[in-house]
């Protein structure tokens, strides 16, 4: 007996309709679901419908089918806003398929593993996102063009016998399939399990859908009975009537139009906020001390600067600070706090940090002791774990936004440059430029190559060498034009031990390999930069120079260039 769910009305944005049969099996090892969002969920998150088709070879197929629906759903909508939709399904399905391989006992128990396909469309704002392993299929009927979107992970091994070649729970590691669809409005997308594609032609699939739409589901289960299927039947209808808006977060909704507040002398009073000192101007923003009029508490309120009035992508960029701030929870990340009332004016406050930047302290520590340094390092390396578990990237990493307090702590302070892959999904402008400093920014962000959390550790390690040298490990970049450059081979590190004799081989080891160019030849982890720096790595114990392949790439390729003409021309001789 069929199993509907019913439909949501035309005026929903996307409304679902499922339907799940045993057909002529004894047994359903189909499980089917929809998850309709509303609120941040729906925001952050979309709504879904996801299929799964237990492996009818696996004892426990059912079984993992309806795991692998009830799991996804459950932990998907669990994970971090700032994580995009594919870094969210990745995670939650890579973790799904580690338990469902557990469950089988290993790679010898496969014949009685807890194996499915799965396959989901998430929808998002105006787009798409298609999750797919295995055989099961994600159609599209568009304009009356019916369009299979996913690609089989099986193999025909004669008349109807296929070899399912990938599959939740198969194996240790998975690879799953995903893409972006933009979407129009009046799509159907349509989910199916194999009892149901794989006996339906084309044309009368698209001909059921054009003329039932969402209620096409008892029209395509009783034509694939009629066509000779003998398996589970299953699927889910989605259908696009309306698109979101591509800005449909409320933190950008309510602030994207406020206007810039104007420029604030002390006793001036700002939405229960008392203005006590400026700390800082520059030509994008300023930093007022300002006290909460209601808890007494000293703050500070971060207000744009009128240069960017007229400028959608820095205002932007402005209120994604604040998004960034209020989820992240660290000791070591400056508080942004949310507002306490509704918003007169575009800003946001964060807490007071008591001391002096990173800067200030390095002029007055000269040449710190190795342990002083290590310990600042730990500190920052502690904060960008947790940026990191949040997929988040900080891009503009620099003494001017770590403040020390009078008992040594750290702070990174200005997140106003971080990349957060679930922000860049609420983004209507991306600025190309990069995002912090020249002398500290990652050679990635101006050869146009992606930023990771490897471009943090570059400029970590800038920070650390400096630390100790009073000097960047590369020549100084001046100026306030755009720095230009073409290739990582560019870039010549110039030794710590040119600068302090009495710090270590190991030590300049260990900095050299954190601020490689190139980010392949940097530390893969913060914790290994950590470890080297307490702990002598034999690669780094010798004064022997580095091999030409890393002090400078382009010499070398050069060379070998030369040597290959070189033994042409003798070969002919």
């Amino acid at each position: 007996m069929a199993d509907p769910c019913n439909s949501l009305p035309d005026t929903e944005r996307v409304a679902f309709a499922t339907a799940t049969e045993g057909g002529q099996r004894a047994y359903n090892d189909d499980a089917v679901a929809i998850y309709r969002a509303s609120g941040s969920e729906l925001r952050y998150r979309g709504s879904l419908a996801a299929i799964a088709d237990g492996v009818g070879s696996a004892e426990a197929g059912g079984a993992a089918a309806r795991a692998a629906v009830s799991g996804f759903i459950s932990d998907y909508y669990s994970t971090p806003d700032s994580w995009s939709v594919k870094q969210a399904a990745a995670r939650v399905l890579h973790a799904l398929n580690s338990w469902l391989y557990r469950q089988s006992g290993g790679a010898d128990e496969v014949q009685r593993g807890w194996l499915t396909t799965f396959s989901a469309v998430v929808f998002k704002g105006s787009t798409a996102h298609l999750i797919h392993i295995g055989d099961s299929r994600i159609y599209r009927l568009r304009n009356g063009n019916l369009e299979c979107l996913t690609r089989d992970h099986s193999r025909t091994l004669g008349p109807e016998r296929t070899f399912l070649s990938r599959a939740l729970g198969m194996d240790a590691y998975i690879e799953v399939d995903y893409r972006q669809e933009p979407l129009e409005a009046g799509d159907l997308f349509c989910i199916t399990t194999d009892g149901i594609h794989d006996f339906l032609p084309s044309a009368q699939f698209a001909g059921l859908l054009q003329t039932h739409q969402l209620s096409a589901a008892q029209p395509l289960i009783a034509a694939a009975l009629d066509n000779g299927s003998k398996d589970n039947l299953s699927l889910a209808l989605c259908r696009v009537n309306l698109l979101d808006s591509p800005e449909a977060d409320d933190l950008m909704l309510a602030t994207s139009q406020l206007p810039f507040p104007p420029s604030m002398q002390p006793g001036n009073k700002i939405d229960g906020y008392e203005v006590l000192q400026e700390l800082h101007a520059s030509s994008r923003s300023y930093l007022y001390l300002v006290r909460d009029l209601d808890s007494g508490a000293l703050c500070v309120l971060k207000a744009p600067s009128e240069n960017f009035i007229d400028d959608p992508v820095y205002i932007e960029r402005f209120i994604a600070e604040e998004w960034t701030g209020r989820r992240v929870d660290h000791p070591a990340i400056v508080k942004v706090f949310p507002p306490k009332k509704e918003r007169r004016f575009l800003y946001h406050v964060m807490e007071y940090v008591d001391g002096q930047n990173l800067r200030q302290w390095m002029q007055l520590n000269p040449e710190p002791p190795l342990d002083q340094v290590r310990n600042l390092v730990a500190q920052l390396v502690s904060a960008l774990r947790r940026l990191q578990r949040l997929e988040i990237v900080h891009g503009d990493l620099k003494p001017e936004n770590i403040m020390v307090d009078s008992s040594g702590r750290l702070k990174l302070i200005d997140l106003g440059g971080a990349n957060a892959a679930g922000l860049q999904e609420l983004l209507r402008y991306q600025d190309s430029a990069p995002p912090g400093s020249k002398n500290y920014c990652a050679p990635e962000y101006f050869v146009g190559d992606g930023a990771s959390h490897r471009s943090d550790i570059f400029s970590l390690g800038v920070i650390a060498y400096e630390m100790l040298t009073g000097h960047y490990p590369y020549k100084e970049r001046f100026g306030s034009s755009h720095y230009q450059l073409k290739n990582y081979a560019a870039l010549r590190y110039i030794s710590a031990r040119q600068y302090r004799d009495d710090i270590p081989f190991w030590i300049d080891g260990a900095l050299r390999r954190a601020c490689a160019p190139d980010p392949k030849s940097r530390y893969p982890a913060l914790s290994e930069f950590v470890h080297d720096l307490s702990i002598p790595n034999s690669r780094f114990t010798s004064a022997e120079r580095p091999p030409l392949l890393e002090r400078n790439p382009l010499l070398f390729w050069q060379t070998v260039a030369a040597l290959a003409i070189l033994s042409h021309l003798l070969y002919f001789m």
